[in-house]
């Protein structure tokens, strides 16, 4: 289930009515992952301004915030870079960056998978990525978790390495790239749930450069989403296998 909304009020409304409403955050501790890496052209990020919203809407209800990203470098000074100083100050929000948080492994379809354990500290779990297409790969919802995940545990061994993969920051995912996406995905709903997802702000297609929803989505499933806003606003790219391996994954369990 997916709501849309052009405004603010209509934007809360929604929130409420997919259940994110005070007495679920009511002196509750709340984890937001975002996708936030230091600025180059054509890479999207988490929009600020619906973060702003968010974590304001949060602590209004009686919530408390933690902010949660694999960033190359400082998450709080890449938060404060953009924007995010006030908020930091103001509610004296947890940052945790996801490279020095100790994690369990879960096994998932054969994989092993490496969730950091301060995810279950967590009782409301948000994500809020950016959409895009980039180097041929849909990215939004699903594929904002390979950022969940510590980047030590998702390296090569030296003989087994390519020259291209270094340019990834967490190669064995790239090994055999959807069906680890799945898995990962799927390994961390059996272990740590999301439970909302909002999308909105800028995005950006390959096919045609950046562009901005006029909407903003909130919503309690991730592939079900991801598959909208695919065919709404990506149907020019190539499908991702990770959506068809989920939904049938899904429709078998």
């Amino acid at each position: 289930m997916f709501f849309t909304s052009s405004n603010n009020q209509k934007f809360f409304d929604n929130i409420e009515a997919i259940g994110l409403k005070y007495e679920i955050i009511n002196k509750k501790d709340v984890l937001i992952k975002i996708n936030l890496g230091s600025y180059t052209k054509n890479r999207p990020r988490t929009d600020m301004t619906l973060l702003k919203t968010v974590v304001n809407y949060i602590y209004e209800n009686g919530g408390r915030c933690a902010i949660a990203e694999s960033s190359e470098s400082s998450l709080t000074e890449l938060l404060i870079a953009y924007g995010f100083e006030d908020l930091l100050k103001q509610y004296e929000l947890k940052v945790i960056d996801i490279d020095s948080e100790d994690y369990d492994e879960v096994l998932s379809y054969g994989e092993q998978h490496y969730i950091p354990r301060c995810f279950q500290e967590y009782p409301v779990r948000i994500a809020i990525p950016a959409a895009s297409n980039r180097y041929g790969t849909y990215s939004n919802n699903i594929k904002l978790f390979v950022g969940a995940v510590p980047r030590k545990m998702y390296q090569l061994d030296a003989t087994n390495a390519d020259k291209d993969e270094p340019l990834y920051p967490r190669p064995k995912i790239h090994q055999n790239l959807h069906l680890s996406i799945a898995n990962l995905f799927l390994a961390l709903q059996k272990y740590s749930p999301f439970q909302f997802y909002i999308n909105g702000g800028l995005s950006f297609n390959d096919k045609i450069g950046e562009f901005n929803f006029t909407e903003t989505f909130v919503g309690n499933n991730a592939l079900e989403l991801d598959c909208h806003i695919f065919q709404n606003f990506f149907n020019n790219c190539e499908y991702p296998d990770y959506l068809d391996i989920l939904q049938t994954r899904v429709s078998n369990d």
